[in-house]
């Protein structure tokens, strides 16, 4: 039977516990473009990196929620779902429309009161989500997804060993312990690829961001003389899926290898779990995206981050 999880208008709903197998098997069935989704909502108790989380939590109710579009299933019979809309509580959206566009309507009575400050995902859903609910981003940004070729797998390991570094270079997984050293590494990586001309910088919520990082995700980093020169870890952990994202180097140590020696050990940690890696890059970094082709990772489709809110 069909899960009861309020009105449905035109094949939206929205999601009840009951919804998490079904909700769990779509996000499966392309989770190298449905990443950012599923790792928002996975968890597991200890929060530890090394220890992958394994179920859906669905987001408080007074916070955010996920609609779902069931593909059918009239008549109380149970049905697919055909596709989703994360609303996070961070005020993020995440939409994965279905083909069908016959429902979008329906969708934005259903959800029209939530406000986000950005929305993520596939260019083309999120451009519908703007015009679905009439809204006009403040700034965008454009990306290109890569993964494995392939939705089933890949590369157990990049196939040719990238450069070391350099000689003074150390390599090592980073801890929260590690949080101080890296602030002012991250605190660069957001001003240079993060930040849009509508945002302003945020230490307190930069230094949140880098300690649940390091407590959550796997990181990477370089240091040279003590200091911290580079980092690559992931920012979304799925169910057969990890985003890498964070991937920086210090302007004055580009060109040395740097990246491709991070990238090593966090990309053999992925596969070692199992697991396969996906990450969305700005279509101009010509360096990244060489280096990323290099790996074995290759363009999967169009990515978009819509601001609304600075």
């Amino acid at each position: 039977m069909r899960s009861s999880g309020g009105p449905r208008v035109m094949g939206w709903r929205r999601a009840v516990s009951a919804d998490i197998p079904a909700l769990s098997e779509f996000l499966k069935a392309d989770e190298e473009r449905r990443v950012g989704f599923s790792g928002r909502l996975l968890r597991n108790e200890a929060r530890q990196a090394f220890r992958p989380a394994s179920s859906l939590r669905l987001p408080a109710p007074l916070r955010g929620a996920v609609w779902i579009y069931e593909a059918g299933g009239e008549g109380g019979t149970a049905s697919p779902v055909g596709g989703a809309l994360l609303c996070h509580p961070s005020r993020l959206v995440f939409p994965i429309f279905p083909e069908d566009a016959g429902g979008d309507r329906g969708l934005a009575l259903l959800a029209g009161a939530f406000s986000p400050a950005s929305v993520l995902g596939l260019a083309s859903n999120v451009a519908r989500y703007a015009s679905v609910f009439g809204l006009v981003p403040r700034a965008s940004v454009d990306y290109r997804l890569m993964s494995y070729p392939g939705a089933s797998g890949g590369p157990e390991a990049p196939p040719s060993a990238p450069p070391p570094g350099y000689p003074g270079l150390s390599l090592r997984r980073a801890a929260i312990a590690d949080l101080d050293d890296l602030m002012p590494l991250q605190e660069a990586y957001e001003r240079e690829e993060v930040l849009t001309p509508v945002h302003s910088f945020n230490r307190p919520a930069c230094r949140a961001s880098l300690a649940r990082a390091l407590e959550r995700q796997i990181v990477f980093a370089a240091w040279e003389d003590g200091i911290a020169v580079g980092k690559a870890g992931t920012n979304a952990r799925g169910f057969a899926v990890d985003q890498v994202g964070g991937v920086y180097t210090l302007p004055e140590r580009r060109g040395r290898g740097v990246a491709a020696a991070l990238m090593a050990p966090l990309l053999a940690e992925i596969g070692g779990e199992g697991k396969r890696p996906a990450l969305f890059v700005k279509p101009g970094n010509a360096p990244a995206r060489a280096l990323y082709r290099r790996l074995g990772l290759e363009d999967l489709d169009d990515y978009r981050a819509d601001y609304f809110e600075s």
